[in-house]
Order: structure tokens, then C-alpha cells, then sequence
């Protein structure tokens, strides 16, 4: 008997809650929850901010991703980005069903991130 197939994970680390720059990736991959449903993937946000920023920033925004609190930077820190001054560099990691790399990108200092549709079309390069 074959096992399941596990979800693809989208890890997107961002700096601050409440930001213009962080404020419009999340929304950005909120709005497009059903691109990663689709493709099978589970989205999580990660920033240093403690869970009570993290839950007002989640409900004033609607997001639909849970967004986890890395106050200490110990996960930046095990994935390589964390920065001086601002906790840690804006980052996607796309992790496959066997807990594996699939895909990165890590910007140097600045306000880019991959768009939702950019992430999708990684995932669908991913294989049972």
C-alpha cells in the first residue's frame, strides 16, 4: 500500500505585522488561498512579533493563514535569514510532502517577495 502523499508547506517569513510591505505579501497570499489549496499546500506566515500583534494583525486583515511567533529568531535562525535590526530577511520556502526543499527565495534588504502566482507555479512543479 503506497502512503498518502503529504502537503506541501509555503513558509513565509516576514519582518513586522502591521507594515505597509509585510501587510501587502500576506494579504497578497491570503487572497490567493485558493491557488495553494489547489495545488495542495498549506501557507504559514513567520515573524518575530509575539501571537497577540500576530492576532490582531490576522483579524484587522482577514488573513487565512496561521502566523507564527519566532520572538527568539530560532526558526530564522536554523533557515539562514535571520538580520541585525530587522529580525530577519523577507523569505519563501516552498517545503515538499517529504519534508524536503522544493524551492527558495531569500531578498537581499528591500521590499520584494514572490507573488501567489509565482509560488503556485512552483508548487505545480511538484510530484506525488
Amino acid at each position: 500500500m503506497r502512503a498518502a502523499r503529504q502537503a506541501a508547506l509555503v513558509l513565509a517569513f516576514y519582518p513586522g505585522d502591521d507594515t505597509p510591505v509585510c501587510t501587502a505579501q500576506l494579504c497578497s497570499y491570503s487572497d490567493g488561498m485558493a491557488r495553494f489549496q489547489f495545488a495542495g499546500a498549506t501557507v504559514w506566515g513567520i515573524s518575530p512579533q509575539g501571537l497577540d500583534s500576530h492576532e490582531k494583525f490576522a483579524r484587522d486583515r482577514g488573513l487565512r493563514m496561521p502566523l507564527l511567533s519566532d520572538e527568539e529568531r530560532v526558526v530564522a535562525k536554523s533557515f539562514g535569514i535571520s538580520a541585525p535590526l530587522i529580525g530577519l530577511r523577507r523569505s519563501v520556502f516552498i517545503i515538499n510532502g517529504h519534508g524536503r526543499l522544493h524551492w527558495k527565495h531569500v531578498a537581499a534588504p528591500g521590499a520584494t517577495y514572490p507573488l501567489a502566482v509565482t509560488l503556485s507555479t512552483h508548487l505545480a512543479g511538484l510530484t506525488g
